[in-house]
C-alpha cells in the first residue's frame, strides 16, 4: 500500500504534486499538515498530532467531514511527523512519501531524514519530495529515473560507504567508497532515463535535485 504522509513544513506549489497525489492509497496528515491537504482539496484518511498547528477552520471543517482525528498531548517524545510515520506502518503500508517535511526548521528537516531509515531497516519504501528535491536513503540499491542532463547527488549518510556502483550517471563509479568527512557525491549527471545505484556496505543518501 502506498501512502502519503504531509506535514506543516514547507509546500509552495500545490500543483506540483498532483501527479504524486494520482499514485497514492492513503493519505496521513501530521498536525498542521492538515492545512496543506485543506488547500489541496484533499480528504486525509488521519489527521494525527497534538494539533497545535492546525486552523481552527480546518480542523473544525475535517471534524465535519467525518476524519479520523487522533489527538496527543503536547508533552510527548514523537514529533508529528514521527506519529505520522508509525500509524503508516501500523495500517499496512509498504511505501511511504513524505511531503512538507521539509523547512525553515534546519532541525526538523534533518531529523526527517531519519524517518526513511527507521523505514529501510523495516523493509518499507520510504522517500521524502518537496518541488525541488527527491530524496531516497539505502542500505543496498535503488533504480532512479530521470532525464539526460538532470542531476543526482549520492551524499554517505553512515560514516564511511564501502563498494558503490553506479549505472547511467556520468561520473560513473565502479566500487569506490565514500566517506562521511569528504564526500564527492554531489551534481553527477544522469546519462540515461534511468540510473542504478549499488552499495556493498552502509548507508547512502541519494538525492535528485532539481534547478
Amino acid at each position: 500500500m502506498k501512502l502519503l504522509i504531509i506535514s506543516n513544513g514547507d509546500i509552495k506549489d500545490y500543483n506540483f504534486y498532483e501527479k504524486l497525489l494520482k499514485d497514492v492509497d492513503m493519505i496521513i496528515c501530521a498536525d498542521g499538515g492538515a492545512n496543506h491537504a485543506y488547500r489541496m482539496k484533499l480528504k486525509p484518511h488521519l489527521i494525527v498530532g497534538d494539533l497545535d498547528s492546525i486552523e481552527k477552520e480546518v480542523l473544525e471543517f475535517y471534524e465535519k467531514e467525518g476524519v479520523r482525528i487522533e489527538k496527543y498531548p503536547p508533552m510527548k517524545d514523537e514529533t508529528d511527523t514521527q506519529l505520522a510515520m508509525l500509524k503508516a506502518i501500523e495500517l499496512g503500508a509498504t511505501d511511504v512519501t513524505f511531503i512538507g517535511v521539509i523547512g525553515e526548521r534546519f532541525d526538523h528537516s534533518y531529523a526527517n531524514l531519519s524517518l526513511l531509515l527507521y523505514l529501510l531497516n523495516r523493509n518499507i519504501k520510504g522517500k521524502i519530495v518537496n518541488e525541488m528535491n527527491e530524496i531516497y536513503l539505502i542500505n543496498k540499491f535503488i533504480e532512479v529515473e530521470g532525464k539526460k542532463g538532470e542531476l543526482l547527488s549520492l551524499l554517505p549518510y553512515s560514516k564511511e560507504v564501502k563498494g558503490i556502483y553506479t549505472k547511467g550517471l556520468f561520473y560513473g563509479l565502479s566500487g569506490q567508497s565514500m566517506d562521511l568527512e569528504m564526500p564527492y557525491g554531489i551534481s553527477n549527471v544522469f546519462t540515461e532515463d534511468k540510473a542504478t545505484i549499488e552499495i556493498e556496505e552502509g548507508l547512502l543518501l541519494v538525492i535528485k535535485p532539481r534547478e
